[in-house]
C-alpha cells in the first residue's frame, strides 16, 4: 500500500505542478499580450498625431511657397501649378522607392512587436 500511497502523492503533485504552469504561463501571455497592445497603441496614436500636425505644417508651408512663387513670376496660378508639380515629383520618388519604405517599416514594428 506503502506504494500506491507514494505513486497518489507523485501524481498529486505532478498535477499541482502542471496546474500551477499553466496558470502562470497563461499570466505571463496576458501581460505579454497586453505589453504588445499598449506599444502598438501608443505607437499608432504617436504617429497620427505626429503625422496629422506634419500635414497641417505642409499645407501651409506650399501655400506659402506657391504665393512666394506666384509673387515671383507675376502669376499665382503658376506659383501654385510649380507646388503642385513639385509634390507630384515628390510622390513619383516614394511610390518608386515604396518597397524600401515598406521593408524598414515591417523591420521596425517586427522587432517592436517581437523582442
Amino acid at each position: 500500500m506503502a506504494i500506491l500511497d507514494s505513486l497518489d502523492q507523485t501524481t498529486d503533485t505532478a498535477i499541482s505542478k502542471s496546474e500551477e504552469f499553466v496558470r502562470n504561463t497563461e499570466a505571463y501571455y496576458e501581460l505579454k499580450l497586453f505589453q504588445m497592445l499598449s506599444s502598438s497603441l501608443s505607437l499608432l496614436i504617436k504617429a497620427t498625431l505626429i503625422g496629422a500636425l506634419s500635414l497641417i505644417a505642409l499645407v501651409l508651408l506650399a501655400i506659402a511657397l506657391a504665393t512666394s512663387i506666384g509673387n515671383v513670376l507675376d502669376s499665382d496660378i503658376l506659383g501654385y501649378v510649380i507646388t503642385a508639380s513639385l509634390f507630384f515629383v515628390l510622390g513619383a520618388l516614394v511610390y518608386a522607392v515604396r518597397s524600401k519604405i515598406e521593408n524598414k517599416i515591417i523591420k521596425t514594428l517586427s522587432t517592436t512587436i517581437f523582442k
